[in-house]
């Protein structure tokens, strides 16, 4: 054996390439090991010279592959070569030279393709020579009090990797610490591949580049947004979406006629990053900011042909951008998805009362217990928010816990280079930041807001590269903790100076809580305040929020449902959420202990209400909902809509649809079902004309500064004077020419008649949510067809003057001819 070792170990010390390693070897597994931790006496490869900070993740550079990876804690980091994702043993190990807190290592020989991983020694786990995969050699705990978790029997993904092999697998090794410690998981592991994407855009990209560059460029204005929220693969994962790859990314490409066709100017999509395979339905658990989500991928694996997937996510974006769509994505950097052992709940309460419940149950695993993925065990304490009292335990305001340590170094860089990636490489247009008020955490001081004016959202909002093309940057204003949980109106904007009206878009949640409350509570009235909004401020751009620091009406992201919540059918259909065991919560049928089974998720306060499930009930919850979709198209702000309620998709009462198990054809959307429905397609075809009219009237309902835009009236029914805002019924009157024709809306939410006096002159009607236009009657008098909404009527004739009754708990628009 020994003169078998040393043919192999001369073959690595001349080779400049790296090949298979143990090809023919004979020796035991013992051999194996120490045979790839041989060092050859001159080295193989060598240390970059480029600037090392800016050069992380895997480089193709000068006939081979650059490395860097960030920590600061790490004592030794080695990188790992793999010729296969389900390899256990790497075909060439090499350990990487510090430059401050920046690990680099250049190796000739190989390029796109490569698998590889790391894995690191710290404090808490020091480098010692008897060390071998599957040991304890070297271990004094698995963190320390520093907060340290080095592992090397845990194989590190790389956080700037471009794409991954697959999830790992769970039946090989576990990727915790404390009692897994010693399972080495480099077989089991997720590898990263270095890869690259040749995809050719299609003609008309360069021009749709240019046009984003020009903020002045019809249907490009900030203010011109309509958006669409929307679940990548439930968008076409149903059989009857009619696409050749349903519930992938070139599915929802094909679907892109659909959206044109429904008149948004945005999508804006749920998570699209890799995740763990039981990080849920939502994918809010990303493990890697710039690799789309393996599963999302129709015709490549990143194993075999890696390119293909980020080719696939390409395509799709150039699909929509051809129908002249803009991308946003919903983007995760307020936690990661290493999670801990999702194991099943364990009963902590000893008071011995019988039967169990609930509340007796908890998610508990010990201190020294923690998945180990990639970030956690290159530097647990500088990517992620540690108790400052105990750094074996994390801070958490995100609800779901591993809070990412934002404001330092190596995450915010890590954020910042994945933004600008998925613009440059991709071309997307936008980003919609989850639980953005963790991005605002000031270092180790996670409870505060940081007021700096030096926080990652600033820096996102004032970065020349993103103002320069038009990127918008879209928060959700809340947290689960700190000072900063409802943070609405708090964001900042880009120096005024240099780049007007840039600032950060937020999803008004009082505008969705005051609508809701005002269709289904009776005694709601105009100027009844949902926090420190009433129906005015709602309708307005909610200028207190956003004119303070020169952002503009189009800051707010107005809307009444997303996927965080009830669906707007089921709004008018449940009075309270059904989360228990059901159809998109199979798991709490059959698995009452599983992590994923939470019947006390979910928002309690729905403002919701069942109005009946006969006839007249589905009556009113299709007048109610025009009312909605109205509200949202005649208010100043973005308008943003929640994919499906376009057809009134419903999710059985659920308000928390987030969980693997919620990944079923009843979660998604239902095309067969809806296609085949009158009632459902005429609400469709609503939508669609009501953006048309939205985007007809933009001069008068989207203004581009507070106070500046088309000039109104508010009046009350009577046209007398001012309205009676202890009231439910509003008289809006646009009394111009600018931007087009007068407009006057009525609103009459009383649930009875009110006659309204209208302006001089003669007026078409174009919107009536009222039921009678959605009836049987009417269809059956009129003999219009059945599968077209009659409450809107853009191109009708002015032929109204005097007065208009606007029937209990409708809106109207009429516009002057």
């Amino acid at each position: 054996m020994g003169g078998h070792k040393l043919v192999v170990f001369l073959t690595v010390l001349v080779a400049h390439s790296v090949g298979v390693f143990a090809s023919g070897c004979t020796a035991d597994d013992s051999d194996r090991v120490r045979l790839y931790r041989a060092r050859p006496v001159a080295p193989s490869y060598t240390v970059a010279s480029v600037a090392a900070l800016e050069h992380l993740g895997p480089t193709v550079v000068d006939r081979g592959v650059n490395f860097g990876v960030y920590s600061e804690n790490a004592t030794r980091i080695d990188v790992l070569l793999f010729d296969g994702p389900d390899d256990a043993r790497p075909t060439r190990q090499f350990e990487m030279s510090r430059f401050d807190n920046v690990w680099n290592l250049h190796i000739e020989g190989i390029g796109n393709g490569q698998l590889y991983g790391y894995v690191a020694w710290g404090p808490n786990w020091p480098y010692v020579e008897t060390w071998l995969p599957g040991t304890i050699d070297g271990f004094v705990a698995d963190v320390d009090a520093l907060g340290n978790r080095m592992n090397p029997n845990k194989l590190l993904l790389d956080p700037y990797a471009k794409a991954l092999t697959r999830d790992h697998d769970w039946g090989k090794a576990s990727l915790a610490s404390g009692p897994a410690r010693t399972q080495s998981t480099w077989g089991a592991a997720t590898k990263s591949v270095v890869t690259h994407s040749d995809y050719q855009w299609s003609a008309g990209e360069d021009a749709w580049i240019a046009r984003r560059h020009d903020a002045s460029a019809p249907g490009n204005g900030w203010n011109e947004q309509i958006v669409y929220e929307v679940h990548l693969k439930g968008f076409s994962a149903d059989p009857a979406s009619g696409v050749a790859h349903p519930g992938t990314f070139r599915g929802l490409g094909e679907k892109a006629d659909y959206l044109e066709d429904l008149g948004i100017t945005a999508v804006e999509l749920l998570p699209i990053f890799e995740k763990p395979a039981d990080g849920g339905y939502w994918g809010y658990h990303t493990l890697n900011w710039f690799v789309p989500e393996s599963t999302y991928g129709a015709d490549g694996t990143y194993t075999t042909k890696p390119q293909l997937i980020a080719d696939e996510v390409k395509w799709m974006i150039d699909e929509l951008h051809q129908r002249g769509i803009e991308v946003w994505l919903d983007v995760v950097y307020n936690h990661s998805g290493e999670g801990g052992l999702w194991r099943e709940k364990l009963q902590y309460d000893d008071s011995n009362v019988d039967p169990v419940t609930a509340s007796d149950l908890a998610n508990y695993d010990a201190e020294e217990v923690a998945s180990i993925y990639g970030m956690r065990g290159l530097d647990n304490q500088a990517y992620y928010c540690l108790d400052q009292s105990d750094k074996g335990l994390y801070w958490q305001a995100t609800g779901v816990g591993n809070q990412l340590r934002t404001n330092h170094t190596p995450f915010e860089k890590l954020t910042m280079d994945s933004l600008r990636y998925w613009v440059d490489a991709y071309h997307v247009d936008g980003f919609r930041f989850d639980l953005a008020p963790a991005l605002g955490a000031k270092d180790l001081d996670y409870q505060h807001w940081d007021t700096s004016g030096q926080s990652l959202l600033n820096e996102i909002i004032e970065d020349p590269y993103f103002a320069e093309r038009n990127i918008r940057m879209v928060a959700e204003p809340w947290a689960a903790g700190g000072d900063y949980a409802y943070s609405i109106g708090k964001f900042p904007a880009a120096d005024q100076a240099t780049a007007p009206g840039v600032g950060w878009y937020e999803w008004n949640g009082r505008f969705r809580d005051w609508w809701r409350a005002f269709m289904n509570d009776d005694n709601w009235k105009l100027n009844t305040q949902e926090g420190d909004a009433d129906g005015g401020f709602t309708l307005t751009g909610s200028d207190r929020y956003f004119d303070w620091n020169g952002r503009r009406p189009y800051h707010s992201m107005n809307f009444v449902t997303v996927h965080d919540g009830m669906t707007m059918y089921d709004l008018f259909t449940y009075a309270e959420k059904k989360n228990k065991c059901g159809p998109l919560n199979p798991t709490c049928c059959t698995a009452q202990l599983s992590v994923w089974c939470d019947t006390d998720s979910g928002e309690n306060n729905n403002r919701s209400r069942n109005w009946g499930s006969d006839a007249g009930g589905e009556v009113m919850k299709r007048q109610l909902m025009r009312n909605l979709f109205t509200a949202m198209m005649i208010a100043h702000g973005t308008p943003m809509i929640l994919g499906g309620d376009e057809w009134m998709r419903t999710q059985l009462g659920n308000n928390n649809a987030y969980s693997s198990g919620a990944d079923n054809p009843n979660n998604w959307f239902q095309w067969g079902t809806w296609q085949a429905s009158d009632e459902r397609v005429r609400m469709h075809d609503f939508v669609s004309q009501m953006t048309r009219f939205r985007k007809d009237h933009f001069g008068k309902l989207a203004p581009t500064e507070y106070g500046q835009g088309a000039p109104f009236l508010w009046r009350n029914a009577a046209n007398s004077g001012d309205p009676d805002w202890g009231s439910r019924n509003l008289m809006i009157h646009y009394n111009d020419t600018t931007g087009g024709p007068p407009l006057v809306i009525l609103i009459n939410l009383e649930r009875g008649d009110v006659g309204f006096t209208l302006p001089a002159g003669m007026w078409a009607r174009l919107v009536d949510t009222q039921s009678y236009f959605d009836s049987d009657a009417w269809f059956t008098d009129s003999g219009a067809p059945k599968n077209r909404s009659a409450n809107v009527t853009l191109d009708a004739a002015g032929d109204i003057s005097a007065e208009y009754v606007v029937k209990g708990s409708s809106i109207v628009v009429l516009e002057q001819r």
